[in-house]
């Protein structure tokens, strides 16, 4: 699969540009996987209704599965997941707009559900419990200790990790019990490391409502060959900048003398800060991200709702979000490709 760093950007017309002095430097258009241009007007207009998609999603509530009766019920998310590293740029998008985007039509504006990240890595474990790679996971097979290393981070009381990895947190309430929780992947590829991180979370957190969801999709077949109709600005396998953490430090973590920390104790899923603070790269990125909602919620950016809202509230947000009088002002000022 093409990535990002691989793409060349395209000369933007003058009238992509937003309407202050601000120069973005990475949301900017670029040509996908395909050879097709995609201008930054357009790119724009897309992530926010991308984001808009897991508002949507986040709302109205996750389809969860009683064990007891087999019916299912709607259930609110209580809290996101969000993949590391990748998906932290789409946090940072979903937080500054969710004000916005969440908005009933009465002004009302649900609460948002609370935030947590975890780095879960499909290369990392595909050979342990992926043997085959057919995405059929087998977290059954891990040892309980890399279990509790998950549970320990969201432990409800931090006195509970004093022990270490031990049978006490395997009893301890966490603060995923009883609770709906949506784990989000920036982009879909293979789906295997969302479905690694489901089976996880699954197991780690059995009184808890799991499912999972992707920002981006977008799988497409070309010449026989598998792989995405486009990728996020920052996406790459090719270093690590651009989201503000690194990797997981796992024998360091460890390794580190004193308190049983949640970092300690998570080693296996948590990525570690950046010496000296987050890179330049991310640094721009938050700072483009957060003009994006800003010139979103100004005007100066066309708002697409999400496509999976049914059709009137898709139409009453998209003339509401940008101040428009009628469905034919919306068609007209509705960026193309």
């Amino acid at each position: 699969m093409s990535n990002q760093s691989e793409m060349l950007p395209i000369d933007i017309p003058s009238s992509d540009m937003q309407g202050d002095s601000f120069e973005y430097q990475l949301l900017v258009g670029h040509r996908r996987t395909d050879g097709s241009p995609k201008s930054t007007e357009y790119l724009h207009t897309e992530y926010l209704r991308l984001t808009d998609q897991l508002v949507h999603k986040t709302t109205e509530g996750i389809s969860v599965k009683d064990p007891d009766t087999g019916e299912y019920a709607t259930k609110p998310v209580d809290f996101i997941v969000w993949l590391d590293k990748s998906a932290r740029p789409v946090q940072w998008l979903f937080h500054k707009m969710w004000g916005t985007l969440a908005a009933q039509s009465s002004g009302t504006i649900p609460n948002e559900p609370q935030h947590k990240f975890v780095n879960i890595d499909r290369k990392m474990w595909s050979s342990t419990i992926d043997v085959n790679g057919h995405g059929s996971t087998n977290v059954s097979t891990l040892d309980q200790s890399i279990i509790r290393s998950l549970r320990s981070i969201f432990l409800e009381r931090p006195h509970d990790r004093e022990d270490g990895l031990t049978e006490r947190i395997d009893k301890a309430p966490t603060q995923f019990d009883g609770k709906t929780v949506l784990i989000v992947d920036e982009l879909i590829s293979t789906g295997r490391t969302l479905t690694y991180a489901e089976n996880f979370f699954k197991r780690a957190f059995p009184e808890a409502n799991v499912a999972g969801a992707y920002w981006m999709g977008g799988i497409t077949s070309k010449n026989g060959a598998i792989g995405n109709a486009d990728v996020p600005v920052w996406y790459t396998d090719k270093h690590s900048d651009g989201r503000g953490v690194g990797d997981r430090n796992i024998d360091a973590s460890l390794a580190r003398p004193g308190k049983l920390s949640a970092q300690r104790l998570g080693a296996w899923f948590l990525s570690v800060g950046q010496h000296g603070g987050p890179d330049a790269l991310s640094r721009q990125l938050r700072q483009e991200i957060h003009h994006l909602a800003d010139d979103a919620r100004s005007g100066r950016v066309f708002i697409e709702p999400s496509r999976q809202r049914d059709i009137d509230d898709y139409i009453e947000r998209g003339l509401r979000l940008n101040n428009l009088p009628d469905i034919e002002a919306f068609k007209a000022k509705k960026p193309k490709s």
